[in-house]
């Protein structure tokens, strides 16, 4: 399925019958878009598989719709994240309930690639049981690695004109409720959603019109997309932030499928896909990368562009990682699982003894 899980297809959806299917979650990791990486990271897998359960089972008892069934135990019965022993581990294989992916068609468009989304916008408001095919993004603030500073320095160097730089700068700033120029640890007066693509080969920003347009939702449902995404960001703070301390919650991601109405899809909530406190995600990992081999992630900014297979043409591969990093971040998953769902799952040291460790590689 992708470069840090499995999917297991257990019933294909069709048409409006849901499919059924497991997440197998792997130790792999990814970054800058790149895919398997040379090394893996001990029980991530099954950190972020508990981490995702606990936020489904919490999200579904207020009322938010997920795709989520159940865990898997080691017999493959179906258990809840209350049924999984203190010390065991917990699971890596998470049963989902499937819906149909509509992917579009790789283009070429004035001489550059681009991707052909008709079939969204001459079925909208008539598609069901479809994975929409955005990601959402939520922030809280902007920590170092954050995607708006490089936004920002992409326009300071490619409008020339003085005047015309500053009101386009300036536009930015106010759409994430700022006056002036922000710095990496500053946190925003009010979360923000933006969109991105879920299903090209890098993700590309999109404004909230073009994501209309890309989502084949009709506008009523639309309308629902933000609200339903900040009431995941804010069920996330109120456990990570206000109950555990993890402060700050920078952002995160989510993904959603239509089934008669809005679902949340994929997993949230996890280090994978948020950003807590200053060491507590796998932005550490680009971090090292950019300050090792800086080579690589900009290779990865630009191989992307390219389509579909660029990282077997990118000509800049990644170096492993130093091996007691791979094993701090390992406790990392784990520590902060067991701190994120108040049980002891995984028998490794606290998560501030953990951090003290990765704060040798910042």
């Amino acid at each position: 399925m992708g470069s840090v899980k499995d999917l297991i297809v257990l019933e294909k959806p069709l048409g409006n019958k849901r499919g059924l299917g497991r997440f197998v979650f792997s130790d792999r990791y990814s970054v800058f878009d790149w895919g398997q990486m040379p090394d893996k990271i001990l029980n991530k897998g099954r950190a972020l598989a508990v981490m995702a359960a606990f936020n489904f089972e919490g999200l579904q008892k207020i009322g938010i719709a997920t795709h989520y069934v159940g865990l898997a135990n080691e017999n493959g019965e179906l258990i809840e994240f209350r049924d999984l022993k203190d010390r065991s581990n917990g699971s890596d294989t998470m049963q989902v309930e499937l819906s149909n992916v509509y992917r579009p068609k790789e283009v070429k468009l004035e001489g550059r690639l681009g991707y052909d989304y008709s079939f969204y916008h001459e079925n909208r408001g008539r598609l069901n049981n479809f994975l929409i095919p955005l990601e959402i993004i939520y922030r809280n603030g902007l920590p170092l690695g954050s995607s708006v500073f490089k936004k920002i320095e992409k326009i300071k160097n490619e409008i020339a004109d003085p005047e015309t730089r500053e009101k386009v700068l300036q536009k930015i700033y106010e759409g994430y409720g700022l006056k002036s120029e922000p710095k990496p640890g500053d946190m925003l007066p009010e979360p923000v959603i933006g969109y991105t693509t879920k299903l090209e080969p890098g993700d590309r920003s999109l404004e909230d019109r073009d994501a209309y347009k890309l989502s084949g939702l009709c506008d009523e449902d639309f309308k629902d997309v933000k609200p339903l995404a900040l009431a995941v960001n804010d069920f996330i703070n109120k456990q990570a932030v206000d109950k555990l301390g993890l402060n700050p919650h920078w952002d995160g991601k989510v993904e959603m499928a239509y089934f008669h109405s809005l679902e949340i899809v994929d997993v949230v909530g996890t280090l994978d896909e948020d950003r807590f406190g200053t060491l507590v995600s796998k932005e550490i990992l680009r971090q090292w990368y950019k300050r090792n081999q800086p080579e690589f992630s900009l290779a990865c900014d630009e191989w992307k562009k390219t389509g579909e297979g660029w990282q077997e043409r990118c000509p800049v591969k990644p170096v492993n990682l130093p091996s007691d990093l791979v094993s701090a971040v390992s406790q990392m998953y784990q520590a902060a699982t067991n701190r994120y769902v108040e049980r002891r799952i995984f028998n490794v040291p606290e998560l501030e003894e953990v951090a003290c460790m990765l704060a040798g590689f910042g």
